[in-house]
C-alpha cells in the first residue's frame, strides 16, 4: 500500500516537472500577451472562398482550412461559397454566400469587423467584462453586448438586418443608438438612416447550415476540452482524426489516427511570412491548427502524442509555430519541440538575447529539411523533403540558429506557392467602394509588404515589432486605408437615426456612448494613436538577483547624527526590518497558500479524472449489458423465427399427409365404384341374353306389321269436336 502511494506520488511530481518548461513560457507578465494581436482560424471553406492579405491588399488567393486571419484581412464568398472562423473561447463567425468580410481589429479586448454585403452568423459562448465585439455594416454598427446567437445581413444597396436570437445588442449610427433583445430589426438608408421592428423570418439554408455546424461542435466538444484549454483553437477536430491516450508523465495526450509512414509533426504544409510573428507554419491537416500552434509533441512507442495547455491555465499564447531552426548551408530544417524543451520565440526579439548554446532538445533527431528556395516560396514540404543522409546527420549536431532566418519576399505572402493553387476570386468595385460605419476607434490598417520590407531587411530577416508596425501604420494610415471609414459619432445637431414609424416603434433613439470605456472613433480621430508598449525591461537573471539580495545596505554616509536622529533611524530600520519580515512572512504564506491550491487542484484533477475513469468504466458495462441484452433478444428472435419456421413445415407436412389420405380415399371409393359396377353388368350379362334369346324367339312368330292409319285433315270450315279425355 505504501510503495503504491509512493509511486503516485512520484508520478504526479514527475508530470508537474514536465510541464515546468511550458509553465514558465505561459507564466510571462500579461504585457507580453497584449503586444501581440489575437488571431483567428479559417476553420471551414466550402465552394469558392477568396482570401485577401491585409499588408498585401492587391492580391487575392483561393482561402484553404488553417489559415491564420488577422488584421486587416478580407475574405470573399461568391454564389456557393460558405465559410467558418474560428476565435478564442470557443466563438465562432459562419459566412454565407455572396458574402464580403474584413478584420478592422483583433486587439485581445476589441474584436471589430466589417461586413459590406451579405449574411454572417455569431455564436458568441464568452464575452470578458472588458472586451467587445463590434460588427460594422455601411449604414450601421452592431456591439454584442452578451454572449448569444446572431445573425447580421447586409443586401445589395448597403442596407441592414440585425438578427439577436439570444442576447443584446447596440445599433449605433449617427451620433445616436439603440439598445435591442431578442427580435429582428431592419435599417434602411446610409446617410439617414431608419430603423423598425420586423416579425422574425422563418429559418433558410443558411441558418439550417449553421445549426448543422453547431451540432457538430457541441458533440465534439465535452471529449474536446476535457484534457485542453478551451482557450486553444480547433481542439474539438481532434476526437475525429485521433483519440486521446494516457501516457506515461505527462497524462492524457492526443495522437493522430491515419498519417503516413514516418510522419512526423511540421511535415504536411507550408511556411509562409505574416508579421509580427515572422515565418508562421499552415497545415495542411484538417487537425493541424491546435497542435501546430499550441502545446508540445513527444514520441512514445513509435507513435507521436501532442500534449496540449492543461485547462484552466490563464494565459494561452498563440505561437506561429512551437518548433526550433537549424541551417544546413543552403537548407532550413526544423524540429518539434518537446515539453521539456525551452521555447525561444524567433519572432520576440526580447526573448531570444538569453539563448544557451548548450542546450539538449530531446526531439533533435526529428528534423525535417527542406531547400531555402521552397522554404521561403511557401511550397507545400511534403513534395520537397530532402531526405539526404549526410544533410540529416549534419542538421542532428548544428547548433539551433540564434541569428534571424531568411528574408521573406512576394512570394512567401501567398498562402499556397506560386502555381498550387489558383488566384481567388475578386469581389465587385461597388462593395469595395462602400464606407463602414465605426463606433469604436480602429487601429490604423496594417502597413503593406512593400512599407515594412525595408524594415525587416534592417533587422536582417526579424519580423517587424507591433510598436513598429504602428507607427509605420500611422505615418501611412491614409495611403494604405482599405476600406473608408465613417464614424457613428457626430456633432448632437447632426444626429440623424430615427425609427422609420415613429408611432409604431418602441425602441426610442439615445445619444451616442462609448462601448466599456472604450474611445469613440470621430471624424477627426477615426483611428487609435496610442501606440502599443514598448518592449519591458528585461528580467535580470538569477545571479543578479542573488547578489542584489545579498548585499549589505550600507546606510548613506554624512555628518554624524544626534543621538535623537540616531535613535529614529534606529526606530526606522527596526520597523523596516519588521516591515520586511512581516512582508517575507506574508510572502511564505501566500507560497504556502498557492502550494496548498495547487496540491488541492492536482486533488481536484485526480478525484475528477477518476471520477471521468469511474464514468467510462460504468459507461463500458452499460455498454456491454446493453450489447448482452441485444445478443440475447437476438437469440430470442432467432429462435422464435425457428419454431415459426418448424411449426409452418409441421402444418405443411400435415396438410400433405391430408391430401395423401384424401386421394388415397377417393381412390379407394372410385374402384369399389368400379368393382360394383362391373358386378352388376356380370349379374345383368345373363339376363339381358336370355332376353334377346326370347326376342329373337318372339321374333320369328310375330305377323308383319300393319300400315299406320292415315289421320283424316278436317274440312275447310267445320268445327273439329274436342278431343277426348
Amino acid at each position: 500500500m505504501n510503495y503504491s502511494f509512493t509511486k503516485t506520488v512520484l508520478q504526479r511530481f514527475a508530470v508537474v516537472l514536465g510541464f515546468l518548461p511550458m509553465l514558465l513560457v505561459i507564466s510571462k507578465p500579461l504585457q507580453a500577451q497584449e503586444r501581440y494581436p489575437a488571431v483567428a482560424r479559417i476553420s471551414y471553406v466550402s465552394g469558392p472562398v477568396s482570401y485577401s492579405r491585409g499588408d498585401y491588399p492587391n492580391e487575392w488567393d483561393e482561402a484553404a482550412v488553417n489559415v491564420p486571419f488577422t488584421l486587416g484581412d478580407r475574405i470573399y464568398l461568391p454564389e456557393d461559397g460558405r465559410a467558418e472562423l474560428q476565435l478564442p473561447s470557443g466563438n465562432v463567425i459562419r459566412l454565407a454566400p455572396r458574402s464580403y468580410f474584413s478584420a478592422l481589429n483583433l486587439a485581445h479586448d476589441v474584436k471589430q469587423f466589417y461586413l459590406g454585403e451579405g449574411a454572417a452568423f455569431f455564436n458568441i459562448r464568452r464575452l470578458a467584462s472588458d472586451e467587445i465585439i463590434e460588427i460594422d455594416t455601411p449604414n450601421v454598427s452592431v456591439t454584442l453586448e452578451q454572449e448569444g446567437r446572431y445573425r447580421v445581413e447586409v443586401d445589395e444597396n448597403g442596407n441592414s438586418r440585425i438578427s439577436v436570437r439570444r442576447g443584446k445588442v447596440i445599433v449605433a449610427a449617427s451620433g445616436r443608438q439603440i439598445t435591442m433583445g431578442e427580435g429582428e430589426l431592419r435599417v434602411y438608408g446610409i446617410d439617414s438612416p431608419r430603423y423598425e421592428v420586423v416579425a422574425p423570418r422563418n429559418a433558410d439554408g443558411f441558418d439550417r447550415w449553421v445549426a448543422e455546424r453547431e451540432a457538430r461542435y457541441e458533440r465534439a466538444y465535452p471529449d474536446a476540452y476535457r484534457y485542453a484549454s478551451d482557450q486553444i483553437i480547433g481542439v474539438e477536430d481532434l476526437s475525429e482524426h485521433g483519440r486521446w491516450e494516457e501516457i506515461p508523465e505527462y497524462g492524457y495526450a492526443w495522437t493522430p489516427s491515419r498519417v503516413a509512414a514516418g510522419w512526423a509533426p511540421y511535415s504536411v504544409g507550408r511556411w509562409f511570412w505574416q508579421d509580427p510573428w515572422g515565418w508562421s507554419w499552415i497545415s495542411d491537416e484538417p487537425w493541424g491548427w491546435a497542435t501546430c500552434h499550441y502545446g508540445r509533441w513527444t514520441p512514445y512507442r513509435s507513435r507521436w502524442y501532442w500534449v496540449p495547455i492543461r485547462p484552466r491555465t490563464r494565459v494561452v499564447r498563440y505561437a506561429p509555430a512551437v518548433v526550433e531552426f537549424v541551417r544546413v548551408r543552403d537548407h532550413i530544417g526544423w524540429f518539434p519541440l518537446h515539453p521539456r524543451d525551452r521555447f525561444n520565440p524567433w519572432w520576440d526579439r526580447r526573448g531570444r538575447q538569453n539563448v544557451t548554446q548548450n542546450i539538449t532538445y530531446v526531439n533533435r533527431t526529428y528534423v525535417t529539411i527542406v531547400n531555402q528556395n521552397t522554404f521561403v516560396s511557401a511550397r507545400n514540404v511534403t513534395n520537397n523533403v530532402v531526405r539526404d543522409s549526410v544533410l540529416v546527420r549534419e542538421a542532428s549536431s548544428v547548433r539551433v540558429i540564434e541569428q534571424p532566418l531568411p528574408i521573406p519576399n512576394r512570394s512567401s505572402l501567398r498562402v499556397a506557392g506560386e502555381k498550387e493553387r489558383p488566384r481567388g476570386q475578386q469581389p465587385p468595385a461597388t462593395i469595395l467602394s462602400r464606407a463602414a460605419v465605426v463606433r469604436t476607434a480602429l487601429p490604423p490598417p496594417p502597413p503593406t509588404f512593400e512599407q515594412k520590407l525595408p524594415e525587416i531587411q534592417k533587422g536582417q530577416g526579424k519580423p517587424v515589432a507591433p510598436a513598429a508596425a504602428a507607427e509605420l501604420a500611422l505615418k501611412n494610415a491614409q495611403s494604405s486605408r482599405r476600406i473608408d471609414i465613417r464614424p457613428a459619432a457626430v456633432e448632437a445637431s447632426r444626429a440623424d437615426f430615427a425609427p422609420r414609424n415613429p408611432r409604431a416603434s418602441a425602441l426610442a433613439p439615445q445619444p451616442l456612448t462609448e462601448a466599456r470605456g472604450k474611445k469613440l472613433a470621430t471624424p477627426e480621430a477615426p483611428f487609435v494613436t496610442k501606440l502599443p508598449q514598448k518592449m519591458e525591461r528585461p528580467d535580470e537573471s538569477p545571479a543578479q538577483k542573488e547578489r542584489a539580495r545579498q548585499a549589505p545596505i550600507e546606510p548613506p554616509k554624512g555628518p554624524p547624527t544626534p543621538p535623537e536622529l540616531k535613535q529614529k533611524q534606529e526606530q526606522r530600520e527596526q520597523a523596516r526590518q519588521q516591515r520586511q519580515q512581516q512582508e517575507q512572512e506574508r510572502k511564505e504564506k501566500a507560497q504556502q497558500a498557492r502550494e496548498l491550491e495547487r496540491k488541492q487542484q492536482q486533488e481536484q484533477e485526480r478525484l475528477r479524472q477518476e471520477k471521468q475513469v469511474q464514468q467510462q468504466k460504468e459507461q463500458e458495462l452499460r455498454r456491454q449489458q446493453q450489447a448482452e441484452e441485444a445478443r440475447q433478444k437476438s437469440l430470442e428472435r432467432q429462435r422464435n423465427e425457428q419454431q415459426r419456421v418448424q411449426k409452418q413445415q409441421q402444418a405443411q407436412e400435415l396438410e400433405r399427409k391430408q391430401a395423401q389420405e384424401r386421394r388415397r380415399q377417393d381412390k379407394q371409393i372410385l374402384e369399389q365404384k368400379r368393382k360394383e359396377q362391373e358386378q352388376v353388368r356380370k349379374e345383368q350379362r345373363p339376363r339381358e341374353l336370355e332376353r334377346k334369346q326370347q326376342q329373337a324367339q318372339a321374333g320369328q312368330k310375330q305377323p308383319p306389321p300393319r300400315e299406320p292409319r292415315r289421320k283424316e285433315q278436317p274440312e275447310p270450315g267445320k268445327q273439329q269436336p274436342p278431343p277426348k279425355k
